[in-house]
């Protein structure tokens, strides 16, 4: 299973990119469970039946007015989910990081750490495990490219690909096929 841990909501907006890597976890066939706060009453109510409604777990997400996550909530969260396969933090505080490493640690789950752009200077300021993985999100991500990748990154962990096997695997997903032939002439068909 794979545990996504960050905000769900945005200034009233259920389109985060937690949100986006989990639906595309889910398209992906892995068993995904978002950790985070939505708010009390109806908002509260269409963010949860949206996600069930997409096949995405909820059950250690919090109601209650509108707040930053915090180590406990996380701890609280990792303690509640014991099938979990792989954590990824979206858009964490940097101080609940070492806690998180700690908790995926102790389930056996690698950490992907997914920083808003320019963010990645305060995590390497930390003291994490080699074994995290830290990813810069772009400045946008319109198509979805982005949680993509992560999503897909995240499922081939969750299958059991080591890191490097599954970062490959999904670079390699995304490449396109070599063009034949040289520059400055069309390809010939014994060259195809």
């Amino acid at each position: 299973m794979i545990v996504i841990c960050g905000s769900l909501e945005q200034a009233g907006r259920q389109d985060t990119l937690g949100t986006a890597v989990a639906l595309r976890g889910v398209a992906l066939e892995a068993v995904v469970q978002v950790v985070g706060i939505v708010p009390d009453g109806a908002d509260g109510d269409a963010a949860l039946l949206a996600l069930t409604e997409a096949g995405v777990g909820h059950a250690a997400v919090l109601r209650t007015a509108p707040r930053a996550l915090e180590g406990a909530d996380l701890d609280l969260a990792l303690r509640y989910l014991p099938d979990t396969r792989v954590v990824v933090a979206i858009d964490l505080e940097p101080e609940l990081l070492p806690a998180l490493a700690d908790g995926a640690a102790f389930a056996g789950a690698p950490l992907v750490v997914v920083t808003a752009h320019g963010g990645a200077a305060g995590v390497g300021q930390l003291t994490l495990p080699d074994s995290v993985i830290v990813l810069q999100a772009p400045v946008s991500d319109p198509d979805g490219t982005f949680a993509g990748f992560v999503a897909a990154f995240a499922s081939r962990l969750d299958a059991g690909d080591a890191a490097a096997d599954a970062w490959m695997g999904t670079l390699q997903s995304l490449a396109v096929d070599p063009i034949s032939g040289s520059v400055g002439r069309p390809a010939r068909a014994a060259d195809r």
